[in-house]
């Protein structure tokens, strides 16, 4: 369980709300905020913790503290490439050396992107 969705569940019965009411009030399903409190779900986008404070009686900017720090670059870009991800992990199952990851850089770079040979890496 996460720090994140151990607190809402505490919050939560110590308000004495269900769970289905909660996330009915939350606006969120109620599997969905189940996921979250047992950390099966990364937690929520900011607009849903601060309605959750809202509904729970908590501070927001606490239960945004709870959160695990997310890379906002790299979320965006592979939202708008998922096919992002299965290359990055044909890079990581192959286990490739630092070099290795250099070479493949450069063969896109020159390939694909048809950068010049001076402004590759």
């Amino acid at each position: 369980m996460s720090k994140f969705g151990e607190t809402i569940k505490e919050l939560r019965i110590a308000q004495n709300l269900e769970l289905r009411e909660t996330a009915h009030l939350v606006g969120v399903a109620p599997v969905y905020l189940s996921r979250v409190e047992r950390g099966k779900e990364a937690p929520p986008s900011a607009e849903v913790i601060k309605s959750l404070a809202k509904v729970l009686a908590a501070d927001s900017d606490v239960l945004m503290k709870l959160c695990p720090p997310a890379n906002s670059r790299m979320d965006a870009l592979l939202q708008s490439h998922p096919k992002l991800l299965g290359v990055v992990d044909l890079l990581l199952d192959r286990d490739l050396s630092d070099e290795q990851v250099s070479l493949v850089e450069r063969f896109i770079r020159r390939e694909i992107l048809k950068e010049s040979s001076a402004s590759t890496v």
